[in-house]
């Protein structure tokens, strides 16, 4: 990519506003539906950003992906330009600190999109962070190229490997619930962390959502799997690397798998992108929307217990009334003004 059109591009969208688009914060306009109340002091918030043509003939449209990542993060931190509201999210952040995204590409049937991904390193840059120190990850090279990632261990542009690149790998030890483990040591590394779980519900879980998606960041997911994953997957989330570097979730709700999870096609599209803070938060209303789809066929699906379990430690919330969820319906006129926003960096190009 020609530097100057980089340069360029980075520039605008740090400018970009919802206002500069003529969309609101708010009220509607340009066919934006926005069904919100204030929020609570104390509540968890949740923005479900949603376009109805995110999806089409199971191929995600990226420029839909980037205006509903993008003003998701607009509209759940408050901020009216997409670089203000990714600086809001990364606290102190000084020019040589490492942000990473922890994506889950261990289905390549359905994986965490790199069109959702692509929105949010576009932000990052916008917010000022240097592209060589932002790492999108997850557990092997071969998992994140067969979900059409490209690797780059580089010094220069957007780095994309696994924990077993080389000079990498597991180091520190933890116990998880008495069961001894390591971390990978790009979690370690990290100054900043951005999670992006699939919606997919999970044979043994119930659900493998924000939280789960941290097996991935350990050396021994499998001996984590015991009586539903609980209490391992509340254990593994408040240790501190992961509780204390986490900064926000956004899942990635554009397709789903509500039954049969967590391998296999996705089963339903859902043309959405939850974002939120509260790992607990988010993945409870995960649970809500993929028991909606089962509900659909008669069957029940009651609350995973490792939601409760992580609640009870207080690593956020799974009461609906201490959880404010705000709708933000993004119909096809409002993308087209937002079109101009869409940006492809060089360390995740496509194969085509």
């Amino acid at each position: 990519m020609n530097s100057n059109r980089k340069m360029d591009r980075r520039e605008f969208i740090k400018d970009v506003s919802l206002a500069g688009l003529g969309l609101a914060v708010g009220p509607t306009l340009l066919n934006l539906g926005m069904r919100r109340a204030p929020a609570q002091v104390g509540m968890s918030k949740i923005v479900i950003a949603s376009h109805p043509e995110a999806v089409d003939r199971m191929r995600v449209n990226a420029e839909i992906a980037q205006t509903l990542v993008d003003m998701g993060v607009m509209q759940l931190t408050g901020q009216t330009t997409v670089a203000d509201a990714w600086a809001s999210v990364l606290p102190h952040l000084s020019p040589d600190d490492l942000v990473t995204i922890k994506v889950n590409c261990i289905n390549s049937l359905l994986p965490t999109h790199p069109e959702v991904v692509d929105a949010i390193v576009a932000g990052l840059i916008a917010a000022g962070v240097k592209e060589n120190n932002i790492i999108i990850w997850d557990r092997t090279n071969h998992e994140l190229t067969s979900c059409r990632y490209k690797h780059n261990a580089g010094d220069t542009d957007v780095r994309c490997f696994g924990t077993n690149e080389k000079g990498w790998g597991y180091d520190k030890q933890v116990k998880i619930a008495g069961v001894n483990s390591r971390l990978s040591n790009i979690l370690t590394s990290s100054d900043h962390m951005i999670n992006v779980p699939v919606l997919k519900d999970h044979g043994t879980s119930g659900v493998t959502l924000s939280m789960k998606n941290h097996y991935g960041s350990v050396s021994n997911p499998g001996s984590l799997h015991g009586g539903q994953c609980d209490p391992y997957i509340a254990e593994l989330n408040n240790v501190p690397e992961i509780r204390g570097k986490t900064r926000l979730i956004v899942l990635d709700g554009l397709m789903g798998s509500h039954i049969g999870g967590p391998g296999g096609p996705p089963r339903f599209v859902y043309n959405s992108i939850v974002l939120g803070q509260d790992p607990v938060a988010v993945d409870y209303q995960g649970w809500k929307i993929l028991e909606a789809e089962r509900q659909k066929q008669g069957w029940a699906f009651p609350q995973p217990k490792h939601i409760k379990t992580a609640a009870e430690l207080g690593l956020g919330t799974n009461d609906p009334n201490n959880i404010h969820v705000e709708m933000l319906d993004i119909e096809g006129q409002a993308v087209r003004a937002a079109g101009k926003l869409k940006t492809t960096w060089g360390a995740i190009k496509r194969r085509r």
